[in-house]
């Protein structure tokens, strides 16, 4: 038994090389290259031309800062050119994701240039394009893709009276009951603003969350106004949603926990309110 080998079965596999076409020697037709993105370095007609951009003085002198060298040879790189249009661009529009979004590129890249060790150059003309936004206000309003286009909401219509019961009628045409539901919504909506402005009156004081909440929601902000309470500029045309960026960070921040449960900020700002009002003799606020 020791001297005898010991045999061991090798499974094999019979292979055919065999193609679909009946002429082996066919030449085979490659597929043709994908499409390009659309939009990818090229400013929409809508759009002031790189041209028409750089002729303005204040913001040609923007544009000669030192790009932030970056690997090429691949479709997603930011050449130096294309760090010149988003600057250029970011001067009209204020905001980084627009002016990637019209140059159909990702805000990702751009971050990771304005984040380089060498990027001194950049961020000086980032800041002083968004400094002139600022001050010149946008040259076009962008519209984001997939806005929807403003219509009437038809689905909490208020019941029609039945009939031989009728309907007190006020002015306008407007029934009791249409007049109850129009103040409800007004008095929730204006509920979700204040809010959220106690929420940007909270950040304004620091510039990583101010920076974070206008990268995440591309919302038109003014932090002097938020400093004060007011009313942003985008709050006459655009209705509060609390599945919006904007509601979520207010929410998350505390500032709805009467509608979402959760830490409560209104109630600690209540005490501490109290407390002064205790401190110099005036008798506390007691909420409803």
């Amino acid at each position: 038994m020791l001297g005898r080998s010991k045999h061991f079965p090798i499974r094999t596999y019979l292979v055919i090389d065999w193609s679909m076409s009946e002429s082996p020697d066919e030449p085979v037709t490659p597929l043709p290259d994908p499409p390009p993105r659309a939009g990818e370095g090229e400013v929409p007609d809508e759009f002031p031309s790189y041209a028409e951009l750089a002729a303005d003085p204040e913001i040609a002198a923007l544009l000669k800062f030192e790009p932030v060298p970056r690997r090429g040879g691949t479709k997603a790189a930011w050449t130096p050119d294309l760090q010149r249009q988003f600057i250029a661009l970011l001067a009209i529009t204020g905001s980084p994701g627009k002016a990637c979004a019209v140059l159909g590129k990702d805000r990702t890249g751009i971050r990771k240039i304005f984040d380089s060790p060498l990027g001194a150059s950049f961020r000086e003309a980032w800041e002083g394009a968004v400094a002139l936004a600022t001050r010149r206000g946008p040259v076009l309003e962008f519209v984001k893709p997939g806005t929807t286009p403003p219509a009437v909401d038809h689905r909490f219509k208020v019941p029609h009276p039945r009939a031989g019961e009728g309907a007190d009628e006020g002015e306008g045409g407007e029934t009791e009951g249409e007049r109850r539901f129009a103040e409800a919504r007004e008095s929730i909506v204006m509920k979700l603003l204040r809010a959220r402005r106690l929420y940007l009156q909270e950040i304004c004081v620091d510039p990583a969350k101010r920076a974070a909440f206008e990268i995440l929601t591309e919302l038109p902000v003014d932090w002097a106004k938020a400093k004060r309470l007011e009313a942003q500029p985008d709050e006459p045309w655009r209705p509060p949603n609390l599945r919006t960026p904007d509601m979520l960070m207010t929410v998350e921040a505390g500032w709805l926990s009467e509608v979402t449960g959760g830490a409560n900020k209104k109630a600690e700002l209540m005490r501490v309110i109290n407390a002064w009002r205790v401190k110099h003799g005036q008798a506390p606020i007691v909420s409803g």
